[in-house]
């Protein structure tokens, strides 16, 4: 009896071996593949959202996220829109002003005034949603800086 029950163990463990070898090669794609599976995303309010444009100003870019209200159950009274400039050549430039248009109704709502070398940004309303500037954030050479909004 106690021969078989080493032959089983030995069994046992020469066809779990590949599955652990498996797992473990696996391990950079195999969470990934389980997560899109399942349809999870991260909530916006840690990603910023999905990125509703791009405008191109040719040593780099800025990225201008949807407007993130969600919340729980529904949608929140106070929200953010992330904004991200991101470098296509090395470096920022040393200064950056662009007015903004979050709601794509052509007309600007905010302005911010950015100095990537001290990571210090200004905020100019145009528009009563507008609140205030969260921080700014270093990301390698890119610089995010999150606003905070209102909802109507």
């Amino acid at each position: 009896m106690s021969r078989i029950k080493a032959y089983l163990a030995y069994g046992w463990a020469f066809l779990a071996a590949p599955l652990v070898l498996a797992t473990f090669l696996g391990m950079d794609s195999l969470p990934r593949g389980l997560v899109a599976v399942t349809g999870l995303h991260v909530h916006p309010i840690y990603t910023g959202g999905e990125v509703a444009r791009t405008l191109d100003h040719g040593p780099y870019e800025t990225r201008v996220h949807r407007p993130v209200f969600d919340g729980l159950i529904g949608p929140r009274s106070h929200g953010f829109i992330q904004i991200q400039w991101c470098p296509t050549d090395a470096n920022l430039p040393d200064l950056i002003a662009e007015q903004i248009d979050f709601d794509a109704d052509g007309t600007s709502d905010f302005q911010i005034r950015l100095n990537t070398k001290t990571n210090e940004a200004g905020l100019a309303a145009f528009d009563g949603r507008v609140l205030s500037i969260e921080e700014v954030v270093t990301v390698g050479n890119t610089r995010i800086v999150r606003v905070n909004l209102k909802r109507r």
